[in-house]
């Protein structure tokens, strides 16, 4: 009893080969009637060559010899440490004593660990690149440090949120409507009448989330500086639709529902639009998601067009 909730299984062999006792052993081991047990019905294949030339050794030397056995299939995966070694008693013939310990959920939990460091590496990675690519797109459309820092603080933090709900659904992704809700929530107050969330509430891949993310950031701040968000009579429109040859496509219509300006203005205010985020709208955005995307600023409506096949990038 003692032994079989430890998990540990025995099997003692007479020097003739014989079985005397089998316990607990794990339970990819074939069961077995000692009268008529042998190496060959308990071990196949390449397991039975190494218990048997580790019995040879014990038998040979006296010394304890550990034999590991693994096996791996499409359907299996499994791993025991058989510990081998002379038995002798007063008043009971010399035997083999052969102990089992079922190696199979530490490996499994071992492997799933390094696998998991690998997937952290490997994210970590991308994030890296990601921030890299920002300060890069940031600076090329800074005039000083000062508004360098502004940009470059909001697009990380932008990126951190985004971060935020990949992992509380354990890197599987996020929900789009979160996502946006999430982005819009740092600038305006929930339930803001001016802005609309509908469509399709896809799960974009952790990489689309980012990106999707990143983007969504560079739309909110453009319409809390110039257009529908800078006043009381804006409207937004943000939406997610499936197409028929399986892709999505993220609408984003903004009315800014301002007073016609005069015309050297209004060519004023599209001009710093599109100065601000429109390489990461146009250009590193749709790269990343494999994307197409479009574009447009008037004076007082701007449209963006986000197409780009689900995937796990």
């Amino acid at each position: 009893m003692a032994l079989n909730n430890a998990q540990v299984g025995v099997v003692v062999k007479a020097e003739d080969g014989s079985y005397l006792y089998a316990s607990g052993l794990p339970e990819y081991f074939p069961s077995i009637d000692l009268s008529e047990a042998s190496d060959e019905s308990l071990f196949a294949d390449d397991w039975l060559k190494l218990m048997q030339e580790g019995q040879r050794q014990v038998l040979a030397t006296g010394k304890r010899s550990v034999v590991e056995l693994v096996r791996t299939t499409n359907s299996q995966y499994c791993a025991c440490e058989c510990t081998i070694e002379r038995y002798e008693a007063d008043g009971l013939a010399p035997a083999i004593l052969i102990t089992f310990v079922d190696l199979t959920p530490e490996r499994k939990r071992e492997d799933a660990l390094k696998a998991l460091l690998r997937e952290v590496s490997h994210r970590s990675k991308n994030l890296l690149a990601i921030v890299q690519s920002i300060a890069a797109q940031t600076a090329r459309t800074s005039e000083g440090l000062d508004f360098f820092l502004t940009k470059f603080r909001g697009r990380l933090a932008a990126l951190s949120s985004a971060q935020d709900l990949v992992t509380e659904s354990n890197w599987r992704g996020a929900q789009f409507k979160s996502l946006a809700q999430h982005q819009f929530m740092r600038y305006i107050e929930k339930g803001d009448r001016r802005v609309s969330i509908t469509g399709e509430d896809v799960l974009l891949s952790p990489n689309g989330a980012t990106h999707v993310g990143l983007a969504l950031h560079e739309l909110i701040t453009n319409s809390v500086a110039f257009g529908a968000l800078s006043n009381k009579a804006g409207t937004l429109a943000l939406d997610c639709k499936r197409l028929e040859d399986g892709r999505y496509v993220i609408s984003w219509e903004e009315r800014t529902g301002l007073a016609k300006t005069p015309l050297a203005k209004e060519e004023t205010d599209v001009a710093s639009r599109k100065q601000f985020g429109s390489t990461v709208l146009e250009r590193v955005v749709p790269s990343a998601l494999e994307g197409d995307a479009d574009y447009d600023i008037e004076p007082h409506f701007v449209s963006y067009q986000l197409e780009f096949r689900v995937a796990d990038y």
